[in-house]
């Protein structure tokens, strides 16, 4: 085995991402930081894990409570404290960079400032309570299947931004800057087949069986994942120069509302 195989070993990569992204108590060492970094196409298996507590946190309130009101509050609040709040604070900083006028060093220095701005309030707020919108929209059985979904295609969109993207100087300047073209084949690859495998295990458990129709949608999501990377890294590139930790935190936390609305809006054009 080589010496970077040993070193950049998937299970190492997965371990740093847990203890990265989650509040889960995890000893890690800088190999573990460095496989994430170079193996940053992993990360929907981290989104496996979200929609799992989501999913489980969700049902669970909602047969406790019968309000989808209270199980989409508690279950934002429950996910967004696992991660830290990690990615809303990304989104609440782009939302100041984006909003604050003048050149791009203007964008950058409102992107970096430990102050909360305007934009920034209302950037977090808004895809907070797009959010909650769309979970309690659901029922238990549909947030299953779309609340699942969206953790799982967010992840993918972050590697999606992070591949045709610039490194910043920041933590996640090395996941940037080891994340190709290549790690995004291999990451949407990951999605697909963790995003088929739990559609067709609930299908079976709880409907009537996995269709094609099923297949659709989660392509589309899919799909929407690679295109919103897409272009937030683009408009990351135009006002930043770069693609940071903030970027990717911005794209997880925007993506998921967009992809959940679309594959809301599919299931309900073709009478699911």
């Amino acid at each position: 085995m080589s010496d970077d195989v040993q070193r950049y070993r998937c299970i190492d990569a997965i371990t740093g991402m847990f203890s990265f992204f989650t509040m889960l108590p995890i000893n890690i060492e800088m190999k573990h930081i460095n496989a994430m970094n170079r193996k940053f196409w992993l990360t929907p298996i981290v989104g496996l894990f979200y929609a799992l507590l989501a999913v489980g946190s969700f049902s669970l309130i909602d047969w406790m409570t019968d309000s989808t009101m209270i199980s989409a509050a508690l279950t934002i609040l429950l996910v967004g404290m696992m991660n830290r709040f990690l990615h809303l604070d990304g989104t609440i900083d782009i939302g100041d960079g984006l909003t604050v006028a003048g050149k791009r060093e203007d964008h950058v220095r409102a992107l970096k400032d430990t102050l909360i701005g305007a934009g920034g309030m209302a950037t977090g707020l808004m895809i907070v309570l797009s959010l909650f919108a769309e979970y309690s929209s659901m029922a238990t059985l549909t947030f299953i299947f779309v609340g699942a979904a969206g953790e799982i295609f967010a992840r993918n969109a972050q590697v999606s931004a992070a591949a045709f993207g610039t490194p910043g100087n920041g933590m996640a300047g090395d996941s940037v800057r080891y994340t190709g073209v290549k790690s995004l084949v291999a990451s949407t690859i990951l999605t697909i087949i963790i995003s088929i495998s739990y559609w067709a295990v609930a299908s079976y458990a709880l409907l009537d069986g996995f269709t094609y129709s099923h297949l659709a949608i989660l392509f589309t999501g899919i799909a929407i994942s690679i295109v919103w990377g897409f272009i937030i890294s683009r408009i990351a590139e135009r006002n930043f120069g770069m693609v940071n930790g903030d970027v990717l935190g911005a794209t997880n936390e925007t993506s998921r509302v967009v992809i959940i609305f679309a594959m809301l809006s599919m299931i309900r054009f073709m009478g699911l």
